[in-house]
């Protein structure tokens, strides 16, 4: 099983504290989701989110910036 992921989001509030979310798609079965990752000073670990559960999360910079880049592929013929 191969994960690919593209990054859209990092959040960093200081004394290594840091939240990091991804696009993934795992390539044998086509899912797509959240790949959510976070280190809190000791606390280090990840988590998959469905991508309409994300979707549907409280307004939020990750979901904001999850929006662009999902824009972002539909080309601009204006």
């Amino acid at each position: 099983m191969a994960i690919v992921t593209r990054r859209f989001h990092y959040h960093e509030k200081g004394n290594h504290d840091e939240t990091w979310h991804s696009l993934a798609r795992d390539t044998d079965t086509g899912e797509v989701f959240v790949q959510k990752e976070w280190a809190h000073r000791e606390n280090v670990g990840d988590c998959r989110i469905e991508l309409a559960a994300f979707l549907a999360s409280n307004d939020s910079t990750a979901r904001t910036n999850l929006m662009k880049l999902i824009g972002s592929l539909v080309p601009d013929n204006g």
